[in-house]
């Protein structure tokens, strides 16, 4: 329920909160992280804290679902930004050249603004079926992104119930996730279609009601 959202810690105080993405690719996009250095010169708070932004990952957050109070002045602020951003010529020019769709939008143009947000603490954990790979690790597979409250409760996840929508033939193969898991490390294969796995961590079951 949109409450849930709505009652979060990081909204009521902050008045945005956002949801990390994958922990993938370190220091594969180098061209993308000069630009937001060059951008970002007194980077907040929550930039500090960011591995994408310390650690130089690829990908900061998962744009699925974000959550803006806009009455606040500078939460609205942070939306114009945002929404300049996703306007016809920038995009072409700019944002979807440099990062992936509308994506990391949402926070850049908070941080350019000087609005205050939060992240969820946790980077995106995985919903999936689990699997043993060839070194022997116990880990679950999917091309689904889950996210926790701030009790570490599944609260939402972002993705298909196709078993893998990158591969061709796979089209009309769908298969309910059963499986899932957080804070834990991320094993991404070459291709964009196959499937991400995470490892190292607690196998957690999915409840009938999930």
């Amino acid at each position: 329920p949109p409450e849930v959202l709505l009652q979060h810690d990081a909204f009521v105080n902050k008045g945005a909160l956002l949801f990390h993405d994958r922990l993938l690719w370190k220091h594969a996009f180098e061209g993308r992280h000069e630009w937001w250095r060059d951008q970002i010169r007194r980077p907040s708070k929550e930039m500090d804290a960011s591995l994408v932004w310390t650690e130089d990952y690829a990908e900061e957050a998962d744009s699925g679902l974000v959550v803006l109070d806009k009455r606040r002045p500078d939460t609205f602020m942070g939306l114009l930004h945002i929404c300049w951003q996703n306007t016809y010529d920038v995009r072409e020019e700019t944002t979807y050249k440099i990062t992936y769709g509308d994506k990391e939008s949402w926070w850049f143009g908070l941080e350019l603004s000087g609005a205050e947000y939060e992240f969820s603490k946790h980077y995106g954990g995985i919903v999936g079926w689990e699997n043993v790979d060839d070194k022997e690790r116990v880990g679950v597979c999917s091309f689904v992104i889950a996210h926790v409250d701030a009790k570490g409760r599944l609260l939402w996840y972002n993705g298909s119930l196709l078993k893998n929508k990158g591969q061709a033939g796979m089209e009309d193969v769908y298969e309910v996730p059963d499986k899932w898991m957080i804070d834990a490390e991320w094993v991404k294969g070459l291709r964009k279609q196959d499937h991400s796995c995470m490892v190292g961590g607690e196998v957690r079951d999915l409840t009938k009601e999930e």
